[in-house]
């Protein structure tokens, strides 16, 4: 199966709402232990649907934190461990070498597919460059 660049965006876009969502269901999970007896009330984002011709619905983001800001993994996060990564050895790497190398570093992924995760993820990270047909850099 051959994976276009608007379907990487779609699939990092998805992992990061997915990533928030877990840090905001940590949140309220901690915030629920200190004060039980409290009722806890979640924002969600509702869809608006508009019926004008061709156009998609748009969904409206709850309000909190803005756009853009990840959850990390218990490690800290993705970029500067990639970056460190692709420092330590001076030569472009693939999404495969730097995912062996954050492993071997003590990197823990969030995700259940650290691999899916990081090849979707490594064209947005900042510090990081794609230098040839799958290989990265550091800035």
């Amino acid at each position: 199966m051959k994976l276009s660049s608007s379907t990487l965006r779609k699939a990092a876009e998805i992992q990061e709402r997915i990533e928030h969502l877990q840090a905001e269901l940590d949140g309220l999970l901690q915030t629920g232990e200190e004060a039980s007896s409290a009722p806890v009330v979640a924002a969600t984002a509702t869809p608006t649907v508009s019926r004008g011709r061709g156009r998609k619905a748009a969904v409206v983001a709850p309000a909190g934190r803005g756009r853009g800001r990840r959850s990390t993994s218990p490690t800290g996060p993705l970029a500067p461990a990639v970056v460190k990564v692709l420092k330590s050895r001076n030569s472009p790497m693939s999404v495969s070498e730097i995912l062996e190398g954050l492993l071997s570093n003590g990197y823990k992924f969030a995700s259940p597919e650290p691999k899916k995760n990081l090849f979707a993820r490594i064209y947005r990270l900042k510090g990081v460059k794609q230098v040839g047909p799958g290989k990265f850099a550091a800035e």
